[in-house]
């Protein structure tokens, strides 16, 4: 069964390139050792309103604002942008062996001597099964 790893990251509106850049050489390395692919999903405002997810009906019922965000829930603050990625993998074996290697990469090591493009205490993760796909 596939299994995902989904990040949340906070980054500097400014350096989406940066951290495009960055996320990118990451996901060549995750594909190396057996990830399918990796999303990075950049969160539109325009597009992120109450009333994109709520049925119409239920909408009267709140305040604007009232009911959670990704931006408010993620903690972003003026001029960062919500990044959500997501590692697919074929399977939770293929991750658990996958990662105890990642971690030990030398070009993931390396990474610590570079400017960060997020705040890595800031990064919110967690594994998911994945229980439904509907293509």
């Amino acid at each position: 069964m596939a299994f995902n790893d989904i990040t949340i990251v906070l980054v500097r509106t400014e350096q989406k390139a940066a951290y495009l850049e960055f996320s990118a050489r990451i996901a060549e390395i995750y594909r190396e050792y057996g990830a399918l692919r990796v999303v990075d999903c950049w969160q539109s405002e325009e597009a992120s309103c109450d009333a994109d997810f709520h049925a119409a009906d239920a909408m009267e019922a709140y305040s604007p604002g009232e009911l959670p965000d990704m931006r408010r829930l993620a903690g972003a603050g003026d001029g960062e942008t919500v990044v959500v990625s997501i590692t697919e993998w074929p399977s939770r074996k293929v991750r658990d062996r996958a990662v105890k290697t990642v971690v030990v990469d030398p070009r993931i090591q390396a990474t610590i001597d570079e400017e960060p493009v997020f705040d890595g205490r800031r990064l919110i993760a967690g594994g998911f099964d994945v229980e439904l796909d509907l293509r």
